[in-house]
């Protein structure tokens, strides 16, 4: 369908033209008004780009559904794009349009259904191109930005039409924005979305009581204020209520909420600022299963009938609170389970690894005792988090094991004994850090792994790493972090097999030897970053805006690290840790060079040698570590000088090659150069050049020139010191050796046999050569 202008004369009579998922060019709409009989037009997915032509639109007066979604439009609807009288469907979602409505919308007099979602619209807050348009139905706009227009202050004009979804979650730039006016003549609403929106006042409760058949109402990040209050009257039909987000205040209504929401399936009021304990009347909602309370300021206990068997909730999110207390036995059905960042205490309930858990998360609590060792054998679970508590003991082998777990968080606790095998695991990320553990099983990994992360960091692991590193060059390992043990030994060269490393990181321990110069072979680079991303989150199900089906969104637990770069140690965390490299080998006893190979590392973020007994040069390669931000050499016994070509490292933050045995002028002072202070060089005393305080430049020689000295003084040296010093060293050497000789006979006769010698061989040299010459 590409090519030339078309030319639609003898199509005239066409009433549906449907090219869904052709390539098509932009030329082919500019003739479109001749289609005079067109009543549905889909051009959906066709890979046109530019703007919408200002072709004939005006013309189409019996098209009543257009639909050119997720393309590659851009700029404003063009001006032609109006009296399409017929026009009940209007769909250009998935484009790059800009610009406001102006009077385009105001002639389709007959629309009722329009999604502009996923565009650049400036929407104004009154609404008030939609004023009208008597049968508009329903509204998509997510992704748009909404403006505080200027006819707002005609909060008087009464709309026409009567809305049943309004779902325009959107970004705004204005702090503060009014609640829509047209809102308060709304009866029919069913769904509404206004989440993004920066609204004045208090949660619209009103709005909830006004509309008795809405379904769905979404008020996320939209600076509502008050308190959560329940309407007067029952609303059967309300199913999703969310409020997430905002700084709503008070406490959560225990008296009568599950008799006004009797059929409330998603309550979401995370991050907010609601005091006081959690309602057991929720534990009475019999359709609620999903519940969020996360990020406020709850305390008290978690009320068992929501705990109970029988009850529907699968997702619980009660994180970032004031909660206390055992935890309660987990009800088969549950799902998902986040109580991190509480104050619960007590030993873990014996089922809860049931078989319906798919995600576990109760880290950053006092939770104590051994690890519940007991998995069911059909076990869903897929993330299990419980670092930061006081639990003991040893890992249980069956942690190990389950065939879905893909996400298993150990650390800061006080756990003991061997690091277990995961051969028959298929995690993605273990973090067994800040733990006691002191040894590694024999066969840790197997060739099907899919190891992403492996963190060992600060346990009291003393053991040789080669097994470890043969198992792991099965694997797709990204990040490897071994800081902290007591790991000896030479690092091995297999380490260089991990060519999907980016993150390495074997700092504080006993590594010995010289540093494999195959490392610089490594890319040390993510290769395909969205995909491992995907790897990072586990996911809260959220309504979808349509049709009311579950889809996965909201981040919940993100992938961490913790890593040394610039001097200081920083949480990587989600998408900045996916783009973070850098090798970390310092505070060990290596030896030798340090390989030319690693300046071709040109990918790497940070790279620190520091405090081992390295010697030699730094090698000139490194003027290749052009994305290098922090190179760290301090503490080793360098020598030479400092590469100058160094300059040419733009991206430097944090340099330092303290504490060596350098020599000559630092690197010129310039660029990022200019920036590093004298702490970066200090600790070597033949240094010189900026920052130091030393000079490169010698101190100047001075030259006497006095009119009343004569010749004597035109040389540097005072020739009457010169003569006295010489007569007085030689008699010196002379009564030396005539002591000695007249002391020891043994050097005497010595002294007087060579002296003879070299005189009879001085007599015959000259009579051999005088005989040859005069011919005597």
């Amino acid at each position: 369908m590409q090519g030339e202008d078309k030319n639609f004369h003898d199509l005239s009579n066409l009433e549906h033209l449907i090219l869904d998922y052709n390539n098509l060019e932009n030329e082919f709409l500019k003739n479109i008004g001749e289609l005079t009989s067109l009543k549905v037009l889909s051009l959906q997915q066709c890979d046109i780009n530019g703007t919408l032509p200002p072709t004939d639109w005006f013309k189409l007066k019996k098209l009543e559904e257009l639909y050119l979604s997720r393309n590659e439009f851009e700029g404003p609807l063009p001006s032609s794009f109006v009296n399409m009288t017929s026009l009940r469907n209007l769909e250009i979602s998935g484009n790059h349009f800009i610009g406001n409505f102006d009077s385009n919308l105001a002639s389709l007099t007959s629309l009722e259904y329009f999604d502009f979602t996923g565009n650049q619209f400036e929407v104004p807050v009154s609404f008030t191109p939609f004023a009208n348009l008597s049968k508009i139905k329903f509204i998509y706009g997510e992704g748009n930005r909404v403006v505080l227009d200027s006819q707002h202050s005609l909060q008087t004009w009464i709309p026409k039409f009567k809305l049943q979804k309004l779902i325009v979650s959107s970004t705004t730039e204005t702090k503060s924005l009014p609640l829509p006016n047209f809102l308060l003549y709304q009866n029919n609403l069913t769904y509404i979305d206004l989440s993004g929106w920066k609204l004045e006042g208090d949660f619209p409760h009103w709005l909830l009581e006004n509309n008795t058949k809405m379904t769905d109402a979404l008020f996320r990040n939209c600076s509502f204020t008050g308190t959560f209050q329940l309407p007067m009257s029952p609303l059967p039909n309300i199913q999703t209520i969310d409020v997430s987000d905002n700084t709503v205040n008070g406490q959560i209504p225990s008296n009568n909420i599950s008799s006004i929401y009797p059929n409330l399936q998603y309550l979401n009021l995370s991050g907010n600022n609601i005091q006081g304990s959690i309602p057991s009347e929720l534990g009475q909602m019999s359709l609620l299963y999903l519940l969020d309370l996360s990020e406020n300021q709850l305390s008290g206990k978690i009320p068992e009938n929501i705990l109970a068997d029988g009850h529907p909730l699968q997702f619980l999110k009660l994180s970032n609170n004031m909660l206390e207390g055992p935890i309660l036995n987990i009800p088969n059905g549950l799902e998902t389970l986040i109580l991190s960042h509480n104050r619960f205490t007590g030993r873990l309930p014996s089922n809860i690894f049931n078989s319906s858990v798919v995600l576990l998360d109760v880290s950053n609590n006092h939770l104590v005792g051994k690890l519940p060792s007991y998995v069911e054998k059909f076990s869903r679970l897929q993330g299990l988090y419980m670092s930061n508590n006081h639990f003991e003991g040893s890992i249980p082998i069956e942690l190990a094991e389950p065939e879905n777990l893909s996400h298993l968080d150990l650390s800061q606790n006080n756990l003991t004994g061997h690091v277990p095998s995961f051969a028959n695991s298929n995690l993605q990320f273990i973090h067994l850090n800040n733990n006691h553990l002191s040894g590694l099983s024999k066969r840790m990994f197997n060739e099907n792994s899919s190891l992403v992360m492996l963190d060992l960091s600060y346990n009291e692991i003393s053991s040789k790493i080669q097994d470890m590193i043969q198992d792991l060059s099965y694997t797709r390992l990204n990040f490897l972090l071994l800081k902290g043990n007591h790991f000896i030994g030479d690092i091995p060269k297999q380490l260089c097999q991990l060519t999907d490393l980016s993150i390495l990181d074997l700092s504080h321990n006993n590594f010995s030897g010289a540093i494999p110069n195959c490392l610089g072979k490594m890319p040390f680079e993510v290769k395909d970053p969205a995909e491992l991303l995907q790897d990072f989150y586990h996911l809260i199900p959220e309504p979808d805006n349509r049709d009311g089906t579950e889809r996965y969104e909201l981040p919940n637990v993100q992938e961490k690290s913790n890593f040394t770069a610039k001097k200081r140690t920083d949480t990587y965390m989600g998408s900045i840790l996916v783009y973070m490299s850098g090798i970390d080998l310092s505070h060990n006893k290596l030896k030798g060079n340090i390989p030319s190979e690693l300046g071709n590392l040109t990918k790497i973020r940070t790279l620190n040698l520091s405090h081992n007994d390295l010697t030699g040069q730094i090698p000139a390669t490194f003027s290749h570590l052009v994305q290098t931000e922090s190179l760290d050499l301090s503490f080793n016994m360098l020598n030479g000088r400092i590469p100058p070509q160094l300059t040419t490292l733009t991206s430097l933050e944090v340099f330092s090659v303290a504490h060596n045995n350098l020599s000559c002028p630092t690197p010129e002072f310039k660029e990022q150069f200019s920036t590093f202070d004298e702490s970066s060089y200090e600790g070597n005393p033949l240094l010189c050049g900026l920052p130091l305080p030393k000079s490169c430049n010698p101190p100047p020689i001075v030259i006497p020139n006095d009119s009343d000295t004569d010749e004597h003084y035109d040389s540097l040296v005072d020739m009457n010191f010169f003569c006295v010093s010489f007569v007085v060293s030689y008699t010196s050497a002379l009564l030396v050796i005539a002591t000695a000789l007249y002391i020891n006979p043994y050097w005497r006769q010595a002294w007087f046999y060579y002296m003879e010698l070299v005189s009879m061989n001085c007599y015959y040299f000259i009579m051999d050569n005088c005989s040859k010459v005069f011919k005597i």
